[in-house]
């Protein structure tokens, strides 16, 4: 997505080709004019592939955006014309229609079976395409007032008193928290940088960072040189990025950042590996903790918390117990012995510590947009029908998931993409599976461990359950190769804040 050679011209695109994987000008594209919204404008070479600018807008407050057509994937098995976690994209004119991309028997077998990325689907229609900002938003002068812009060497904004503060948006009236990125981004279209509640901009979603990384990921693997890929590795398909708390990439120090972003970018979205952690919609949990009594030195480990009302299979966290502190901060799955009791599948305490006291107990319901919500119809708190936050909201706007976590034995926070040559996303195009897959996440435990694999980065996959998530995508400056284009963090919430925190926005034409 980003190119070595930006003033070697190719012939003008198409409008709203995704590309071929491996050839330049993949993963953006040209927006169809006539979906083209009031305030953006093309930039010059926007439409010829090769050129700096290929597939980029810019917003009337200066923001630059970059046009991500619509696209089928498939996931390799080994045994569906792909190799395990071979990634192929065709363009959203590749089939006539969704049903026959999905259609086992479609065309020829290696035809067969392809998805629609779930970032194509907003308010319950396949969008033709999407915007996404260029650069994390930088705080920006909008007639009296300041709004949130993807800008070139802009100085991010973050979600701290201490940097750059989210607050200082015009639009923003929750303050240096998370959930104040969704009122940021409706501030680009109001006048003065107002609030605008019929903006067409949002906080970006974990549907596109995930589109963006699949993107990478097929292109990595279609190269073998930096020709049409200027941070292509030999069998490491992602980008560069700032993450090695020294301005350079952990893979690569010749790469010096100055401030944010290569001083060469190229046409694609800049900056998915590292400098700083990327606040993404569309995911939340609603969690509640009880309190833990007892925990048995056996095999498998008895934990007692009354009346805990559990079910077997039950995915759980626990922390802060005294004593047996080998249980803090793991995940696992349990096994119901009794009103008051459970096993922790897997877990053989008889070495452990004595327990003492305390422990806590969490329990989790996750969420994702429904296909039917609009991303820019999501609200910032946790009481309204229209929040991303909130029993109110959640019924309302999405429907419950089933993500992937390691808790064999207890799982430790700290999981990473890619497990071996176990294949990581799902190959389904529709149901669970899909879900997963458009999430950017594992289709099950199998795709994860404590060590990961170059192939998707070694990129941080931090499982936890707390309540009002506020996912997080991509990881910071100063965490190496635990930071890159699929790292996800299941850990903050709606009103974290953090100077290594900050956003970008996207939007929908449809």
């Amino acid at each position: 997505m980003r190119r070595s050679r930006p003033y070697q011209y190719l012939a003008t695109g198409e409008a709203n080709v995704i590309g071929v994987p491996g050839a330049m000008g993949f993963g953006v594209g040209i927006c169809p004019s006539y979906y083209l919204p009031a305030g953006f404008t093309p930039l010059p070479g926007y439409d010829i592939r090769g050129h700096v600018n290929y597939g980029n807008y810019q917003y009337e407050d200066g923001s630059v955006m970059c046009w991500i057509p619509k696209f089928y994937y498939k996931v390799g098995t080994g045994s569906n014309g792909l190799s395990v976690n071979v990634v192929d994209i065709k363009g959203g004119a590749s089939f006539a229609n969704t049903a026959a991309a999905n259609d086992a028997g479609y065309a020829a077998a290696n035809d067969a079976g392809y998805a629609l990325h779930r970032a194509f689907i907003d308010g319950g229609v396949e969008q033709p395409g999407f915007f996404v900002d260029k650069y994390m938003c930088s705080r920006n002068a909008k007639g009296s007032g300041y709004v949130a812009s993807s800008i070139r060497n802009g100085n991010p904004i973050s979600m701290s008193a201490s940097h750059n503060p989210i607050a200082e948006v015009s639009s923003v009236s929750l303050g240096n928290i998370c959930a104040s990125a969704i009122q940021a981004a409706k501030g680009r279209s109001g006048v003065n940088g107002a609030l605008d509640a019929a903006s067409i901009f949002h906080c970006s979603s974990r549907f596109q960072y995930a589109a963006l990384a699949l993107l990478s990921l097929a292109h990595g693997q279609a190269v073998a040189s930096s020709a049409n890929c200027a941070w292509w590795q030999s069998g490491k398909a992602y980008p560069k990025g700032c993450n090695n708390n020294a301005l350079r990439d952990v893979d690569d120090t010749s790469v010096l950042y100055i401030s944010d972003g290569y001083s060469n970018c190229g046409s694609g979205v800049a900056d998915l590996n590292g400098l700083m952690s990327e606040i993404s919609i569309g995911v939340t949990c609603i969690a509640a903790s009880k309190n833990i009594v007892g925990a048995t030195k056996a095999n498998p480990c008895e934990v007692t918390v009354n009346a805990h009302g559990y079910a077997n299979g039950t995915i759980i966290r626990i922390a802060g117990v005294v004593g047996m502190t080998e249980l803090n901060n793991k995940l696992y799955t349990i096994t119901v012995t009794g009103e008051n009791t459970f096993t922790l599948d897997g877990v053989n305490s008889s070495g452990y510590t004595d327990y003492e006291s305390a422990g806590m107990v969490t329990t989790g319901t996750f969420y994702a947009a429904k296909q039917a919500t609009r991303m820019k119809d999501f609200t910032p708190g946790d009481t309204l029908a229209t929040d991303h936050w909130g029993a109110t909201g959640v019924a309302a706007m999405m429907e419950p998931f089933s993500p992937a976590f390691k808790t064999a034995g207890g799982g430790v926070v700290s999981q990473r993409f890619g497990s071996g040559t176990n294949q990581v996303l799902s190959e389904a195009t529709s149901g669970d599976g899909w879900l997963l897959s458009g999430l950017g996440i594992p289709k099950d435990a199998n795709g994860m461990d404590t060590t990961g694999t170059d192939l998707f980065g070694k990129d941080l996959y931090a499982q936890y359950i707390r309540n009002e998530l506020c996912f997080i995508s991509c990881w910071r400056w100063d965490f190496g190769s635990y930071a890159g284009v699929w790292a996800v963090d299941w850990n903050v919430y709606r009103t974290y804040s953090s100077d290594s925190v900050g956003f970008r926005c996207g939007a929908y034409l449809v």
